[in-house]
């Protein structure tokens, strides 16, 4: 990989599995100055890859959704240390299949599974404790699928964003990543990603095209951020002043919490070949 990677003050990784053919994935590695960004290095990830974040030290935290190429398709949990296109582990879950990813400050893993393997529901949510390859517990709630997944640094109360039988998104959280969920009794269409703002907001992205803002403390709706061409996947910079969203085309760049739109990026993707998730190096 390219040294520039190794150097970079700041990175934004870009899952791309949409290749041709549609499993020839890969991760695109984009340095970043301001607006102006730079492809400075690809990993190779033929697994579709979705939900993604970094943590302090540089390490990058993919979700891999899984290929069926006979039966059904087999997700799996890749980290990778800065600068390497080799991944140092790699989780390859027995009865989830994994869609997003969190990580705390201790190295604890908090995984969104969209549903059971071989199977379309209901979802769930896997702590891996720091090291391990399989889950200390499992979290359960009524959805039919869990799609995002973020956690509140301060408090470790893990939030996340699903989808309803009726198709609707809502979220609920778990207090110190134990229990019951608690339900936000929040509605808006396609849900996608969920991030907090460190100002005890969550934003949840809905696919159509809005960033809906909750209040952590209420669940009330208290902002929407449009997003042209949709919303699916997104990521903050160190500061949480800039907020990085896939939009099934290209990424746009939003400030935050203004909203306003500051700009584009786009190496070569398109309505066919779109990204998905996306990470930033450092995070907040």
């Amino acid at each position: 990989m390219s040294p520039e990677v190794k150097s970079a003050k700041a990175l934004l990784y870009v899952g791309d599995p949409t290749g041709s053919p549609s499993y020839s994935g890969v991760i695109d590695i984009l340095s970043l100055h301001g607006l102006q960004y730079k492809l400075v290095g690809q990993i190779q990830d033929d697994a579709m890859p979705e939900g993604m974040t970094t943590d302090a030290a540089g390490n990058l935290y993919v979700a891999d959704l899984g290929v069926a190429t006979e039966g059904p398709a087999t997700g799996d949990i890749k980290v990778y240390p800065k600068g390497s296109t080799k991944y140092s582990r790699y989780i390859v879950p027995t009865k989830w299949v994994p869609y997003d990813i969190a990580v705390g400050s201790d190295g604890t893993m908090y995984v969104a599974n969209i549903a059971p393997f071989a199977s379309f529901s209901p979802g769930s949510v896997s702590i891996y404790p720091l090291g391990a390859s399989q889950p200390s517990r499992v979290l359960h709630l009524h959805n039919f699928q869990v799609d995002g997944i973020t956690l509140h640094a301060q408090s470790n109360a893990i939030y996340v964003s699903y989808q309803t039988e009726s198709s609707s998104g809502n979220i609920a959280e778990f207090k110190n990543a134990r229990g019951k969920a608690i339900y936000f009794g929040a509605s808006y269409p396609e849900p996608w990603a969920i991030l907090e703002d460190g100002r005890n907001n969550l934003l949840a992205l809905d696919g159509s095209g809005t960033v809906e803002v909750y209040s952590e403390a209420t669940g009330k709706l208290v902002q929407q951020i449009p997003v042209p061409n949709g919303a699916a996947w997104e990521a903050f910079n160190h500061k949480r002043s800039e907020l990085f969203v896939s939009n099934f085309e290209q990424v746009e760049v939003l400030s935050y919490p203004a909203g306003k739109v500051l700009g584009s990026i786009n190496e070569g993707w398109s309505t066919s070949n779109y990204p998905t998730g996306v990470a930033y190096w450092p995070p907040p």
